[in-house]
């Protein structure tokens, strides 16, 4: 239960300090005070002062902070100037878009990077296929998830698309590992002496014993997928949370851009504290 409790307190840590720090950057970047609202010449001298002090005010992050929590613990996320809405129902209305895309990636990089690790830890002495499937990866690692983007977007490929080359490499390399190292115990062996078919060995006797470290694997590979989908999003224009983190970064909303911040540290918490509990166990 204790360790619970600390593990829960670092979440909370991290995820506060990942907020603060999205703040300090939006805040002292360069032109962070400017507002293009400046610009429009209809504007009276008591609506630029009115203005100038209303970002006066938002400059403050002590008490920009104060004001949030007290929000937070009321349920209220604040409101975005950018888009004219409250950031709850922001965030509720790009989330499933999303959720959908970082779901439908990682089957489809898990159905990829999987089905291209179990032959490698078969093939035991197929050295060609395992050569080629790792330099292939090492060249999909080389390549940055925005160029991906950018590459399939000419193509016409969908996000998802992306979503599976950029982490199918990373599955592959880390899996193939596990399966090669459980295809050389002495029960696979064994097992194989009897007779026994090399899918039921796969089933009975290497996923077993390669599970704990796969599903700490799934975890880790969840929390990359998050980190991923920000920059895909923002370059395949699609309607979800990594595409609003983009906008509110060019228009410099501060309150959206720190709720975005948070959600995406805590989502990143969550799935490497399960890594590390699946990880521990496994060694266990």
């Amino acid at each position: 239960m204790k360790s619970i409790w600390q593990q829960l307190a670092r979440m909370a840590a991290l995820v506060l300090l990942a907020g603060l720090a999205s703040a300090v950057l939006a805040r002292y970047a360069p032109g962070a005070l400017v507002d293009e609202r400046e610009l429009g010449q209809r504007m009276s001298e008591d609506s630029l002062a009115a203005l100038r002090a209303q970002k006066a005010r938002e400059a403050s992050l002590g008490a920009s902070l104060v004001g949030y929590l007290k929000g937070l613990l009321q349920g209220d996320l604040g409101y975005s100037q950018s888009n004219n809405a409250p950031i709850s129902a922001l965030i509720a209305d790009r989330a499933p878009e999303t959720l959908r895309e970082i779901g439908l990636g990682l089957a489809g990089a898990w159905f990829l990077g999987l089905g291209m690790a179990i032959p490698a830890g078969l093939w035991r002495r197929g050295w060609f296929y395992d050569s080629a499937a790792s330099v292939i990866a090492g060249l999909m690692l080389s390549l940055p998830a925005a160029l991906l983007a950018y590459v399939c977007l000419t193509l016409g490929t969908t996000a998802r698309m992306v979503l599976v080359l950029v982490l199918a490499p990373k599955i592959f390399r880390f899996s193939r590992n596990l399966l090669v190292q459980a295809y050389n115990a002495s029960h696979v062996a064994m097992a194989r002496a009897r007779g026994l078919t090399e899918l039921r060995i796969l089933a009975a006797h290497v996923f077993p014993s390669a599970a704990p470290q796969l599903l700490a694997l799934a975890a880790a590979s969840a929390s990359l997928a998050i980190g991923a989908a920000i920059p895909i999003e923002a370059i395949c224009d699609v309607p979800g949370l990594g595409r609003l983190a983009w906008q509110a970064a060019m228009a410099r909303d501060l309150p959206l851009l720190v709720n975005l911040t948070m959600l995406v540290a805590l989502a990143t918490t969550i799935a490497m504290a399960i890594s590390e509990a699946l990880t521990q166990r496994g060694a266990a």
